[in-house]
């Protein structure tokens, strides 16, 4: 099975071929169309913890994405936040996370069901919907864009330039995504200039004003978190809600437990991070020669640490093929599987799902799939799992 093409994922992630790989081959190694030595695939969720925390022996640099072939090349990623190692992602990371503090998020919580329950009485007189693209896509990018400080005006433009530079349709050219990427540090750009004559309380302008040990962020450094807090503030909470949505349908009495008892959504969010892991693998370099598992791994060698197959693993989880919604404790890798690049927006992420999530069991009456899942379209991509359109309908909707 070749990993990294997206037609291995077409039909959902291939649980039932990573079990035999945990079993026979946990640290097995795949040749590379564009990667000399192949790379190394991690299955077992006690390598892939071990590979994540360790910072010193596995890098990020150059980049932690898993090529898809020799035209696909990411080089252009590694002065992202998440492709940097050591004081640098240190330095950086302190100074982004003025945006992120407990504070910040926890205020944004009304602003948040605010949201979800405009684009649910948007729904008013119509009994189906399409889940992804008119109500779980745009939930996190509205957001972040209030969180940034991104005009409603603008917000249509931003999210088609975020769609064409991270999306994950075929049919867009390496030179479109190109364009698209440099419309949004021009409009990144823009935003700062602005901040500079009027700062507000918004992301942009605590980036601007942030600094460690007398060192700002540079220009170019805001317009690649800008970039890349678009795409990763979307991508996960959109498939969390979509495919926990559809698990939990799948599971009519978790389904039914959760309906009669609200309280219990932090821990079934956790388990439907677990479940449907959203975020499929990422990959490490090793810096040193080393071992994983009792596989010697040279130092320039490339590791893929498959979260979907860690989150699935036995000896992690007790039927980790079962969704239990008070699975307790809950050590899945949804958001990273621990170390210094665990995801900056967990907390945010979490928020908005539990928003979600509330405002689905509550206001729809009979909500179901509208299609046969197996032959829906599911997103072009060997990073993110997660459904193109997920059709639903139900009887009513109750007001908030």
């Amino acid at each position: 099975m070749e990993i990294h093409l997206p037609a291995t994922y077409a039909a959902g992630f291939p649980h039932a071929y990573f079990r035999d790989l945990r079993d026979r081959d946990p640290v097995s190694h795949r040749d590379h169309p564009a990667w000399e030595r192949g790379y190394w695939v991690l299955s077992r969720h006690a390598d892939v913890q071990r590979v994540s925390r360790d910072a010193a022996t596995f890098r990020n640099a150059p980049h932690p994405f898993l090529e898809q072939g020799a035209d696909d090349d990411q080089s252009g990623t590694s002065g992202l936040l998440i492709s940097l190692d050591g004081a640098d992602h240190i330095k950086m990371r302190k100074l982004v996370n003025r945006g992120f503090t407990p504070k910040r998020v926890g205020d944004l919580k009304a602003g948040v069901r605010t949201r979800i329950d405009a684009l649910i009485d948007g729904l008013a007189g119509a009994t189906s919907c399409d889940l992804v693209t008119d109500v779980a896509l745009w939930l996190p990018l509205h957001v972040i864009a209030d969180m940034v400080g991104v005009p409603e005006s603008d917000r249509r433009q931003v999210f088609e330039w975020t769609e064409m530079t991270f999306g994950f349709d075929p049919a867009v050219t390496p030179e479109q995504r190109a364009e698209a990427a440099i419309a949004m540090y021009g409009y990144a750009d823009a935003m700062c200039e602005e901040r500079r004559d009027h700062p507000r309380d918004d992301l942009i302008s605590v980036l601007m004003a942030a600094d460690v040990d007398g060192e700002a962020l540079t220009q170019m450094q805001i317009d690649l978190f800008f970039l890349l807090l678009q795409n990763a503030g979307s991508e996960t909470t959109r498939n969390l809600i979509t495919s926990g949505m559809l698990a939990l349908i799948d599971h009519p009495r978790e389904l039914q437990r959760l309906r009669d008892d609200l309280s219990l959504l932090p821990v079934a969010i956790e388990e439907l991070l677990r479940y449907v892991t959203p975020v499929i693998s990422f990959c490490r370099t090793a810096a040193v020669d080393t071992t994983v598992g009792e596989q010697p791994i040279r130092a320039g060698d490339r590791l893929l640490m498959v979260y979907a197959s860690a989150n699935r693993d036995e000896r992690a989880f007790d039927a980790p093929d079962r969704l239990d919604i008070t699975r307790a404790p809950n050590d899945h890798v949804a958001f990273g599987a621990g170390g210094p690049h665990f995801c900056l927006g967990a907390s945010l992420a979490r928020l908005e799902s539990k928003e979600m999530f509330e405002a689905l069991l509550t206001r729809f009456d009979g909500l179901e799939v509208d299609a046969d899942v197996d032959a829906l379209p599911r997103v072009n991509s060997v990073l993110i799992d997660g459904f193109a359109h997920l059709p639903v309908r139900w009887k009513s909707i109750r007001a908030a």
